[in-house]
């Protein structure tokens, strides 16, 4: 069975939305624009942001800058 987490009670979401650790694993496929690429100095800082917020657990914008 899959677990069940909920949100913290300050989030906006904590009385309707759980979080669910699925019991087999999956990868999941990104819809949106493109990750920048990381070898252009233009885009790199871009690349960057995007790789931290899809790694790195976070609540806030502040966690990601710490």
């Amino acid at each position: 069975m899959n677990e069940r987490h909920t949100f913290d009670s300050v989030h906006p979401q904590s009385t309707s939305h759980l979080i669910m650790k699925r019991s087999i694993p999956v990868v999941p496929v990104l819809i949106g624009p493109q990750i920048p690429r990381h070898e252009r100095e233009e885009t790199h800082e871009r690349y960057c942001r995007a790789l931290l917020t899809l790694f790195v657990p976070w609540r806030s914008v502040q966690d990601l800058r710490a």
